[in-house]
């Protein structure tokens, strides 16, 4: 038994022994006077010794706790009041090592970039500074990287192995450390190291009231963050709410302007004044602004105007050249602004003014012009002679002095009113013509009628009318123009009277010419009969003046003859031919002559000619007549004689051409080579042409001569193509 007891007893001090040791190496200096009931007391002693050594350490530890959870408190007060980062991570370190809470602490921040550049530390002093530098030349600290690698606390319970090279190791000594990265919502801004006695670094509860302090400062720092970008958006706001205020006195400037500028009863000075007016208000500083419009003549400017150091000028462009000047200025010197005291906005706004100032002096001088020329033009339309309405919308809205005096005044439903005093023959016509261009068929009318002027039935005159349409007060009208053409046609009746008596004139002449000639000779043969008769002369002298009396009396009938056939033409049997083939005939029929008379012929005939609507045997006559015409034209010439004929297809007709190389037709007779008994030979009766005329006129054709190219003249024979049948 006793063995056994000893045994016990031996294995209980060795125990206490090993617990004593650990004791003694892991912190036992500052609780030696824990020793003394051991060394004093036996085996109870050491009990009681290790009892009362740990109960002192659990003591250590709650009030360490307490230091540390104060420190919590004050933490979360600063984060609440504490707006300066910097300040606050100072803070923070000092509350963590206050009363030896924690022997040292520091922070390190990252800055937008992923560098290290805000620093604060507490109970470090000067030995700091060389971490600092580690940190900044990117050497890196062992416990920053593990901490930005792991989630969680990071302990560092053996800094002489775990920290090599790190500028704090030696002055660890017993201490241990804790990192933990300080991170919000994802967003990491550094980390926060605390140095503490190595018996606490793994303590759970010490592990978790460091993470709660990491989170703290984390939170504090995501607080300070949005406060700051709270900051900036309200700074940003209130700018640009300033800014939004400039930005509507400006606009509200270019819309009083706008308005402004639509009065068009205002005149250009009462709009420049009030500009400078509207000016003023929209500047940044109203109550120091003046301003002045300098034009060419003029000058505009508020009663304060000053021309001061501090101004803004802008050009006034008129039609490309500078008219005046635009000019801003304050009375007092303000802050630098984007030029000088002035916002870039402003500068704008100014030369937003300028130029409409610019535009709306253009359009005043334009519209000036504008009202002198429609007061010329409404001058020449009021007094002209030719009656001018307007037609718009089915209704007459305008009329001038001559339309009123041949029509009446208004107003009228329609412009001859009632149509009643149109003459009945053209009644219909106008009624068409005027339906025609007021419903939009035509754009351009033109006819003439007869009227009876109200009042006066009995009186008739005659109108010549042209309407088209256009644009008035932007709007489609239609414009009439109106002529009294009654003298007109009354001296044109006249000229036609006159031409006719010319021609009957100039006909009688004729006739009488060429009666007069057989009509002498037949007297002369009567008065030789009656001597004959009185002498008894023989029979065969009374034979021979008979023969002669006979001639003379058959020229006189062949005169009356083609007079009458001129003064009573056939009409022509038109059917459908091909021009060529009346052309060929005559042609075949002269080819004995033309070869007589050494002239050389030229046929240019186009192939495939359209159908015309003729008489042959007539148009075979006409070309009779030209290719004689030229022949006794070119008679007696030494020059070499040639008649071309050719034909030719146009759009609407069919073209023969007569050419001759003689010595063509005088000016002075190509006026009057058609009509009857005009000739320039000497021989001729002159009614060939005339009844040229009258054959290509009966076919709907023109007959007309030219000189040619080579001297002689060229007669053109126009005859219209048939119409094509449709269905």
């Amino acid at each position: 038994m006793g063995n056994i007891l000893t045994g016990i007893g031996l294995a209980i001090a060795s125990a206490a022994a090993l617990h004593i040791y650990s004791i003694v190496f892991q912190g036992v200096s500052g609780h030696w006077y824990y020793l003394l009931p051991m060394a004093c007391g036996g085996l109870l002693g050491v009990l009681f010794g290790i009892w009362n050594f740990q109960k002192a350490r659990t003591v250590d530890r709650m009030a360490h706790r307490n230091l540390v959870l104060g420190a919590i408190r004050h933490i979360n007060k600063l984060i609440t009041r504490e707006k300066n980062r910097d300040r606050l991570i100072k803070a923070v370190c000092d509350s963590l090592i206050k009363d030896r809470g924690y022997y040292s602490a520091w922070v390190a921040l990252f800055n937008e970039e992923g560098r290290w550049d805000v620093f604060a530390e507490s109970g470090l002093d000067s030995r700091f500074e060389m971490l600092k530098d580690r940190l900044l030349t990117d050497n890196g600290v062992t416990c920053c990287r593990r901490a930005m690698d792991e989630p969680g606390v990071v302990v560092t319970d053996a800094p002489e192995t775990l920290c090599n090279g790190c500028p704090l190791v030696s002055s660890y000594g017993s201490q241990g450390a804790l990192s933990h990265r300080l991170e919000y919502n994802g967003r990491i801004f550094g980390v926060i190291t605390l140095s503490l006695p190595k018996e606490l670094v793994t303590d759970t509860a010490e592990q978790e009231l460091v993470a709660e302090v990491a989170k703290d400062i984390s939170f504090g720092l995501h607080t300070l963050e949005l406060d700051e970008q709270h900051r900036e958006m309200d700074d940003a706001l209130k700018r640009n709410m300033r800014a939004l205020s400039e930005r509507v006195k400006e606009l509200d400037c270019l819309f009083r302007l706008s308005s402004l500028l639509e009065k068009q009863d205002m005149s250009l000075d009462a709009i420049l004044t009030e500009t400078l007016r509207i000016i003023v208000a929209a500047w940044k500083y109203p109550q120091i602004t003046c301003a002045k419009i300098r034009l060419v003549e003029k000058v505009f400017q508020t009663k304060d105007f000053r021309d001061t150091p501090w101004k803004l000028t802008r050009d006034i462009i008129v039609n490309s050249q500078s008219a005046g000047q635009l000019t801003v200025c304050y009375l007092e010197e303000k802050p630098a602004a984007d030029e000088g005291p002035f916002l870039n906005e402003e500068l704008g706004l100014a030369r937003a003014v300028a130029e409409r100032l610019g535009k709306v002096i253009e359009r005043k001088q334009a519209i000036e012009k504008l009202q002198k020329s429609e007061g010329r033009f409404r001058t020449l339309v009021e007094n002209s002679l030719t009656g001018v309405s307007i037609i718009q919308d089915n209704r007459l809205v305008y009329q001038n002095k001559e339309q009123e005096r041949l029509f009446g005044p208004l107003p009228r439903s329609h412009i001859f009113g009632d149509y009643e005093n149109i003459h009945p023959d053209d009644l219909e016509k106008v009624k068409n013509s005027f339906q025609n261009i007021l419903a939009g068929n035509t754009r351009v009318m033109e006819i003439d009628f007869r009227y009876h002027p109200r009042g006066d039935i009995s009186r008739r005159i005659w109108i010549y009318c042209r309407a088209h349409v256009i644009d008035f007060r932007q709007k489609e009208a239609v414009l009439v123009n109106m002529m009294d053409m009654t003298e007109i046609k009354s001296l044109e009746k006249m000229l036609l009277v006159q031409d006719k008596m010319a021609s009957l004139g100039r006909v009688t002449a004729g006739i009488a010419h060429e009666i007069r000639n057989p009509l002498s000779g037949i007297n002369i043969y009567i008065n030789t009969l009656e001597k004959f008769f009185n002498r008894g002369e023989s029979g065969e002298k009374v034979k021979d003046v008979f023969r002669h009396l006979q001639s003379a009396s058959k020229k006189i009938e062949s005169v009356i003859r083609r007079v009458m056939d001129f003064a009573r033409p056939g009409d022509p049997k038109l059917i459908l031919a091909d021009v060529n083939q009346p052309v060929e005939e005559a042609v075949n029929l002269t080819a004995v002559t033309l070869r007589k008379s050494g002239v050389t012929f030229e046929k240019d005939l186009a192939r495939d000619l359209p159908q015309c609507r003729l008489d042959p045997q007539q148009i075979e006559e006409v070309i009779l007549n030209l290719i004689n015409n030229a022949v006794d034209a070119m008679r007696g010439m030494d020059r070499e004689k040639i008649i071309r004929i050719a034909s030719s297809a146009r759009r609407d007709d069919v073209l023969v051409r007569v050419t001759d190389t003689g010595p063509g037709i005088p000016f002075e007779k190509k006026r009057t080579v058609f009509d009857p008994f005009v000739t320039t030979k000497s021989e001729s009766t002159g009614i060939g042409l005339s009844i040229c005329h009258r054959i290509v006129t009966d076919h709907g054709g023109i007959i007309s001569v030219e000189d040619n190219e080579g001297g002689g003249a060229e007669f053109r024979i126009s005859i219209p193509k048939a119409q094509t049948p449709t269905g």
